[in-house]
């Protein structure tokens, strides 16, 4: 079973396991939507919710009346002008998106997606993203989640209410807590992926690596699927970082023009 927090004066029940775990919603149109999340929230025992350069007058009395009890999630909201200041400080960004690709082959529905984010609840901050109604997350912001999540539909091209593909999530994720936990994973936080990112690119660069296909960007998205298949921790980053560092050293020295001499 999961642990709960004791019962407040209203008899409302959190779920401690859950505090790590923050909705981001980005640029939503609908004040209504926003207010019917908080009210998802809610009732699944969440209760972060951070919204992404959102309309100014979002908090309504529509957005109030479909929170419906809900009301201390939008007194509490979080507002930022982009998505990377969401997500900055947290260890796993899970993407949602409703399209299939060569691009994108780590897509996992809500339940293969709480499984992995359930080790990582007792000590690390998630953040689950969620886009625009009309046309979803943006290319560069899906690179900056580690996994994709896609909600199954009995249609070829679904399209969920944005609160619907919270509950979802959400109530896949409340299901999950009650499992016997695994041991957690120790997991970098965003910034340090990125970190980690540029300092490989820039290293391949210093040894005249050539990109796939002569783009930069699509070397850059295969690198990152690579890596958004592995659960990294510190000790992988630094082991990354140390060999980072070896090529630039030997690039400085001049040693890849002389083992290409070497071995000619």
């Amino acid at each position: 079973m999961g642990h709960y927090i004791n019962r407040n004066e209203k008899g409302e029940m959190r779920l401690k396991e859950l505090e790590g775990v923050r909705i981001v919603l980005v640029e939503p149109a609908s004040s209504g939507n926003i207010g019917a999340v908080a009210r998802v929230m809610k009732n699944t025992g969440l209760g972060d919710l951070t919204i992404v350069n959102p309309n100014p007058d979002w908090d309504t009395s529509e957005a109030r009346a479909l929170a419906h009890g809900a009301g201390e999630i939008l007194d509490g909201v979080t507002l930022v002008d982009k998505l990377k200041s969401a997500v900055a400080h947290c260890h796993l960004v899970v993407g949602t998106t409703h399209r299939l690709g060569k691009q994108r082959d780590a897509i996992y529905p809500p339940e293969k997606i709480s499984e992995k984010i359930r080790p990582i609840l007792p000590d690390g901050r998630i953040a689950v993203v969620f886009g625009r109604e009309k046309d979803g997350l943006w290319q560069d912001e899906l690179r900056l989640c580690q996994y994709l999540l896609r909600f199954p539909s009995a249609v070829s091209h679904p399209s969920y209410n944005l609160s619907h593909a919270v509950l979802l999530f959400a109530y896949a994720l409340f299901n999950e807590v009650h499992h016997p936990l695994r041991a957690p994973t120790p997991l970098v936080p965003h910034e340090e992926r990125e970190r980690l990112f540029y300092r490989l690119e820039e290293a391949l660069d210093q040894i005249g690596i050539k990109h796939y296909n002569r783009n930069p960007q699509n070397f850059d998205r295969v690198i990152r699927r690579f890596f958004n298949k592995i659960d990294l921790d510190m000790r992988d980053v630094r082991v990354i970082l140390k060999i980072c560092n070896q090529i630039r050293r030997f690039s400085l020295r001049g040693g890849a023009s002389d083992h290409r001499r070497a071995t000619r």
